[in-house]
């Protein structure tokens, strides 16, 4: 069995952030309110550092670029982005652009995303929709400052999933901890941010203009659906949360038992809940790892991991 590669998170400070992400993922060493990290990403600023092995020292960009026997298909832009969502304050309401007026604007891929929740507060919620039946209403409502009316809100919980395809408004709320998968494309459009101001004291910059333009409307495109799958393993338990051309996203449950990863695809891991060992190496909450294609690898103890490929 080949070793899986493991990879170093990479910060964000954000005006919603704060210190849950240190408690829950053990991360001392990330700076005061750190709101997001990146557990995979190949963004050519922002790639994530391998820590073992004989890659030690390459980022996931150049593993992609020059190694595609670790991936497997490598004739295109790596596709994902594994991040760590933990805000203390809500999110500014956006949306994100789908594939055609992605690559209208020099990108790749559209955005799609999905967000597994490990932890919500009480009375936690997110955007997720909203309620006008075309353009003209929603710029009456926005011209009037009808928000409440406009948006759609979901309540959220522990273990919950959704699945926010790229044209549907959304935010995610504060006090919770999530698992988030998106398409590599990194951008995004602010609709509304509560009138906050950044680091510099103005208010942060809005682009109305191109989130209605990729807004999508009707009732059935403005509400949260999915069909998980369930397999058993003797002590292990693998649910599919979503089998899509844009990710597949599921979550391995190990229970004092061992599970051997092996598959066509590689598989982007990360350890949310528990402790273990991956290819007899010490893993934890927090730990990422690379399970390369065509290799088997490994997970045993007592752990969840969080498991997403494309």
């Amino acid at each position: 069995m080949m070793s899986a590669l493991f990879f170093e998170p990479i910060p964000f400070v954000t005006v919603w952030g704060g210190e849950s992400i240190k408690r829950y993922f053990g991360y001392d060493w990330m700076p005061d309110r750190t709101g997001q990290a990146w557990a995979f990403s190949a963004q050519d600023k922002n790639s994530n550092v391998c820590m073992n092995g004989s890659y030690a020292g390459m980022t996931l960009r150049e593993l992609w670029e020059k190694d595609p026997q670790l991936f497997g298909d490598t004739d295109r832009d790596f596709p994902l982005i594994v991040s760590l969502l933990c805000p203390c304050d809500r999110l500014s309401i956006q949306v994100h652009p789908d594939a055609e007026r992605a690559k209208a604007a020099g990108y790749s891929f559209g955005k799609n995303e999905a967000w597994y929740f490990l932890e919500a507060a009480r009375g936690a919620d997110i955007v997720f929709g909203h309620n006008a039946v075309d353009e003209n209403d929603l710029l009456s409502s926005v011209s009037q400052g009808r928000w409440d009316d406009l948006v759609r809100h979901l309540k959220v919980h522990d273990d919950d999933f959704v699945y926010i395809p790229a044209g549907t408004l959304h935010a995610c709320g504060a006090n919770v901890i999530v698992y988030e998968v998106q398409q590599s494309t990194d951008v995004t459009y602010r609709f509304y941010d509560y009138d906050r101001v950044g680091a510099d004291g103005t208010k942060r910059q809005l682009h109305l203009e191109q989130a209605i333009d990729c807004l999508k409307y009707g009732s059935d495109l403005n509400r949260e659906r999915y069909d998980a799958r369930v397999e058993a393993y003797g002590g292990c338990i693998r649910t599919t949360y979503t089998d899509s051309p844009s990710f597949t996203i599921e979550k391995l449950v190990v229970d004092d038992d061992a599970y051997v990863l092996e598959g066509a695809c590689y598989e982007l891991v990360s350890v949310v809940r528990g402790t273990g060992t991956v290819g007899g190496e010490k893993v934890a909450v927090g730990s990422h790892f690379l399970a390369p294609h065509g290799e088997k690898v490994e997970i045993a103890g007592n752990l969840t991991c969080m498991m997403t490929t494309a």
